[in-house]
């Protein structure tokens, strides 16, 4: 079920763990706006617009296989709590490294009870700019004290060097608890940035379903030519709003559709395959994927899209929520998946 505010959950909080319930709180006091009430964590698998998948501590697994499986949405996780040191903390992260995924630590003070972050993390990065760093943004929503404990400075600098990503109490210099890094588990330096694994997967997405009006076209140079002017339009548009850096357009992307993207295969078969680099703002360098489409009447399952070069890319009781985040502007929803609603 999807719900736009506090006032509208309210009827399905008595369906819902109480720590769900607070997350998806947590998520609406930091500003996001939509959010998926479900009965499964797969129940979310067939919502396309879910971008933020936000589970329970004990359901981090099964999160990640679906970010893995769909590829067009990030696991927002959270340690279980009680995690006393770093540590500790390190040994409880999930043991996937994958792109898909960002883990946060500590819990959370929030309605009288620790609660794991994810919630109101999701809120954060759903009410930003896509591709934007959530790094040093204040979380909302929370008692007095905000975490279960405070950590030095050399252990959040520990914790963020491990794929950990800590949450910072600063109320000692006047401010407030806020997201202190923001890396996904994959230690690979091309990956490790959810900003930019969230921006790829925003372009990615946004071309494939922009490009699915070729199939049935003429596989061939005018269909290319097409193609490499709405990607190319699409990607100056993205370089004009700041998510790609350059100081011209031909420094922040490229677009290649012709005979050297593909085979005689891929043309026999129906296939037109377009090369994509582009450079988002973090990191420098360039991140390259294809994107496939059938031609000539053929149709592959979802998208046929795949990658090359650098972009390869516990609270107890069922229950998880996932949020829709920012696409090309801030439209945040949250998918929550909870024990089943009777």
């Amino acid at each position: 079920m999807l719900v736009t505010s506090v006032a509208e959950f309210a009827g399905l909080a008595c369906a819902v763990p109480a720590a769900l319930g607070r997350m998806i709180r947590g998520f609406f006091a930091n500003g996001g706006t939509r959010a998926y009430v479900t009965g499964t964590l797969a129940a979310l698998e067939a919502i396309d617009e879910v971008a933020l998948l936000c589970p329970l501590p004990g359901e981090s697994g099964e999160a990640i296989a679906q970010c893995e499986r769909r590829r067009d949405r990030v696991a927002i996780l959270s340690l279980p709590a009680e995690l006393g040191n770093v540590a500790a903390a390190l040994a409880g992260r999930p043991p996937e490294t994958r792109a898909f995924a960002a883990v946060h630590h500590l819990w959370v003070w929030a309605e009288g009870a620790l609660t794991p972050p994810g919630g109101h993390v999701a809120g954060v990065y759903a009410s930003g700019e896509v591709g934007g760093n959530p790094g040093g943004s204040e979380i909302h929503g929370l008692d007095d004290p905000p975490l279960e404990y405070s950590l030095p400075a050399s252990e959040i600098a520990a914790l963020a060097a491990g794929a950990v990503n800590p949450l910072r109490d600063l109320r000692a210099a006047g401010r407030r608890v806020r997201v202190w890094s923001a890396r996904t588990l994959d230690p690979d330096l091309e990956r490790r940035s959810l900003p930019v694994q969230r921006l790829k997967i925003f372009l990615e997405v946004s071309i494939a379903r922009s490009l699915s009006w070729v199939s049935g076209e003429c596989n061939g140079e005018e269909l290319w030519a097409r193609v490499r002017e709405a990607v190319g339009s699409f990607l100056f548009r993205q370089w004009q709003e700041g998510r790609l850096q350059g100081r011209a357009p031909d420094e922040a992307f490229f677009v290649r559709c012709d005979r050297s993207t593909m085979t005689q295969q891929d043309l026999d078969e129906g296939r037109l395959v377009c090369l994509i680099a582009v450079a988002p703002v973090r990191p420098a360098e360039f991140v390259i994927f294809r994107i496939g489409q059938w031609t000539t009447g053929r149709c592959p399952d979802r998208y046929a899209v795949s990658r090359r070069g650098s972009s390869r890319g516990a609270a107890r009781g069922a229950g998880r929520f996932g949020a829709r985040g920012s696409r090309a502007r801030p439209d945040p929803a949250v998918s929550a998946t909870t024990a089943r609603c009777a």
